[in-house]
């Protein structure tokens, strides 16, 4: 399954014409949690958000709804079955 903002991360990093250290140290952002970050292996923060979404000039909180859209996606598919047994709805 593709993850949103990895890939979303990647394709910016590689198109905003800045090499990743640039970023790295433009953004505050420690050079090793932004090469995970775009290989999926770290999860974004709201701060990281922040400080992304300020040097790229994007909308606040883009970067974390794509984190919690796959991981969404991702929880549904893993368990949403097991789930839809085990929990009944609310009768009220």
């Amino acid at each position: 399954m593709l993850n949103f903002f990895a890939e979303t991360l990647r394709e910016t990093l590689e198109e905003s014409g800045f090499s990743q250290a640039e970023i790295s140290r433009r953004c505050g952002i420690p050079a090793p949690h932004l090469t995970q970050m775009k290989q999926g292996k770290r999860r974004c923060t709201p701060e990281y958000d922040l400080r992304l979404s300020r040097f790229f000039g994007i909308t606040p909180s883009m970067w974390m709804n794509l984190q919690l859209d796959y991981e969404f996606m991702r929880a549904e598919r893993e368990k949403g079955a097991t789930i839809r047994k085990e929990v009944q709805p609310s009768a009220a």
